[in-house]
């Protein structure tokens, strides 16, 4: 193997631990930043219709009090319905005296009919989890591309070794 050639895969070799170590820095650091929202348990959030409710939405009232629309995948939404007249949020029909269950396992932004709010809908967003594979795909992503530039860079930056001449024989 030549100089020349050795050189370079040594310079590919060493730009590519750097350039993973600086990837993985960046992926660690930002998903350090968005973890608290989804590295939890599933929950259980409850919804409670007072009695009434039907009678306070019929007269232009707002509607009870809602909490934070703002779930993870896996979340559970838990309706229960206290007053006399059947209600609906979203594809949930909740009969009265009783409770319903709304799992919510794809994330997105939805707004669902809800007969107990004057606005008659409510919004709501779901965010994905991060996964193992989200990680190591982030990685990969930050890390190839700048593998392939530092190695250029380097190469312009820090020119090659020379071939030393080769040997002519003369007959």
């Amino acid at each position: 193997m030549s100089l020349v050639v050795r050189a370079a895969l040594i310079r590919l070799g060493i730009s590519f631990l750097v350039s993973m170590a600086f990837a993985y820095l960046v992926a660690e650091l930002s998903y350090q930043m968005v973890k608290n929202q989804t590295d939890r348990a599933p929950r259980q959030i409850e919804i409670l219709i007072p009695p009434g409710t039907a009678t306070e939405i019929a007269q232009g009232k707002p509607g009870p009090a809602l909490p934070d629309m703002r779930f993870a995948e896996d979340d559970q939404i838990i309706v229960r319905n206290m007053d006399s007249v059947s209600h609906q949020l979203g594809p949930l029909w909740i009969p009265a005296e009783s409770s319903s269950v709304l799992t919510l396992d794809r994330p997105s932004k939805y707004s669902l009919s809800c007969t107990f709010q004057a606005s008659q809908s409510i919004d709501i967003e779901v965010f994905a989890r991060a996964k193992a594979s989200d990680r190591v795909l982030g990685i990969l992503s930050i890390g190839m591309p700048t593998w392939m530039l530092v190695w250029l860079y380097s190469l312009i930056a820090i020119p090659m070794p020379a071939n030393p001449p080769q040997p002519t024989s003369e007959h």
